[in-house]
């Protein structure tokens, strides 16, 4: 994994010393998606090179086994999972394998104009030892598979999966305006980390018992709601003052609900908060990071790929030059 904010960071003091221009952070952040993408595709083109030179015996031991260091580039993206209705999941970048019966058992793919020729012959016929599938469309446009025989024994998929798109989340300094680094985790549908967050609720202006109150919701007694989170409610004056989110959860919606029971803050009501659209990281705010994927051994690859993008955005041939012999110099040094 590589910190976002270290890369942008970095990017930025190489545009700003050569006076190229700035990089806003919607823009790094295309930039960044599309960097990452390239070099694990990267990785699978030198994996295939490094595995034909060391059949060739051109590949040495140890640390200078290339094949080796490269699938450990290619593994940080290795995810496996069991099959929901037959269908694949939604990230897979490069299919491994899929298997059943705790692995014991992998399926072969074939085309889908094969299966005719292959139940023709008993010889050929898929059998429970020997299954096989093939690749269809669904009509919501998603990837599925066909199992020849039919079974109903939990199909699991090992893949690499689509990069998670990195994110340079960020605050803005009220005095300046300038951006300030979110290092809280992006959730989607979580709520945002926030000290005096959650501001549309019922008003408890008496009963309650005074003192903080921290739960996490569908989880701790008397905190409940549609999703998960943690939050820390403050009673002050017999009434609820604050409510802080300190953990963001997920599966929360615009309109959603949060329940903290009477028996828990004291008084005769519940504590009822509504879900609003600044609430959720999703509702079109700079709020919250995402990492890199990547292996920690390209950090400097990443940054000079998101430069040569950048140069182009900013009209700098100098840096998309620059960049390109710095490119180039890394693979000659890989390919001696």
């Amino acid at each position: 994994m590589i910190n976002v904010n270290t890369v942008y960071k970095s990017v930025l003091s190489i545009l700003n010393k050569e006076q190229r221009g700035y990089l806003t952070p919607d823009e790094f952040n295309k930039l960044a998606k599309q960097a990452q993408l390239n070099l694990l595709e990267i990785a699978f083109a030198e994996y295939n090179k490094f595995l034909s030179m060391d059949t060739l015996g051109r590949i040495n031991a140890g640390y200078a086994d290339l094949p080796e260091k490269i699938k450990e580039k290619i593994e940080v993206f290795y995810k496996t999972s069991s099959l929901s209705n037959s269908r694949l999941p939604n990230d897979v970048f490069k299919l491994i394998d899929l298997n059943m019966l705790n692995k014991t058992v992998s399926l072969e793919e074939i085309d889908k104009n094969e299966l005719t020729y292959i139940l023709s012959s008993p010889l050929t016929a898929p059998s429970k030892e020997f299954p096989v599938y093939y690749k269809t469309t669904t009509s919501l446009g998603q990837t599925s598979i066909v199992v020849q025989p039919t079974t109903t024994d939990t199909i699991s998929v090992d893949y690499i999966k689509i990069p998670t798109e990195p994110r340079f989340g960020y605050t803005i300094n009220s005095t300046y305006g300038t951006n300030i680094y979110d290092s809280n985790t992006y959730v989607a549908d979580g709520l945002i980390i926030a000290s005096d967050g959650l501001t549309t609720r019922t008003t408890i202006s008496s009963g309650a018992t005074n003192g903080t109150y921290t739960g996490t919701v569908g989880t701790t007694s008397g905190f409940t709601g549609s999703g998960t989170g943690t939050i820390v409610v403050t009673v002050a004056g017999n009434a609820v003052t604050n409510v802080e989110v300190t953990g963001s959860g997920a599966g929360h919606a615009v309109g959603g609900t949060i329940t903290v029971a009477s028996s828990v803050i004291g008084g005769s009501a519940n504590l009822v908060i509504t879900i609003g659209a600044n609430d959720l990281y999703s509702g079109n705010t700079t709020q919250g990071s995402t990492n890199f994927d990547l292996h920690p051994s390209e950090e400097s690859t990443l940054i000079l790929s998101i430069l040569g993008f950048a140069g182009v955005v900013i009209k700098s041939t100098d840096i998309t030059t620059l960049v390109g012999k710095a490119l180039q110099t890394q693979s000659a040094i890989k390919a001696q």
